[in-house]
């Protein structure tokens, strides 16, 4: 079982009220594709951060005369802190976007996460249409 954060926005009509379920913990595309994720997310900042990272990575990586195996290291350590770190970067830009955390789920994956916190909540899931 996994946790997963619900995400709503007050403003929306809609009958799912805009709802975004977020997985809790670590962010296997998030790690392997981190600026390619950050855009499919619309989290453009956080895009041209991880491409200003990346970038100053790989120069110091590449200036600093490390052997192969210690700037893979390097670049791994940097994958991970991405993956550790990415769903909260969602979370984070959802609060700054007016959205306001509904609830905490805990269930299989994303699909019942969400029936299970339309169902507590009275509504129907988007996969119900």
């Amino acid at each position: 079982m996994r946790i997963y954060t619900v995400h709503i926005d007050p403003l929306s009509v809609a009958d799912d009220q805009g709802a975004v379920i977020i997985a809790e913990g670590f962010s296997w595309p998030a790690a392997a594709f981190s600026l390619f994720w950050a855009v499919y997310h619309g989290l453009w900042d956080w895009a041209a951060v991880l491409l200003l990272a990346a970038l100053a990575l790989g120069a110091a990586v590449g200036f600093s005369g490390l052997d192969p195996i210690s700037a893979v290291v390097v670049e791994v350590g940097f994958a991970v802190l991405v993956g550790v770190t990415s769903n909260d970067w969602r979370r984070w830009a959802l609060s700054r976007r007016g959205y306001r955390l509904a609830a905490i789920v805990s269930a299989d994956d994303e699909g019942a996460a969400e029936q299970r916190y339309f169902s507590r909540a009275g509504l129907e899931t988007s996969y119900g249409r």
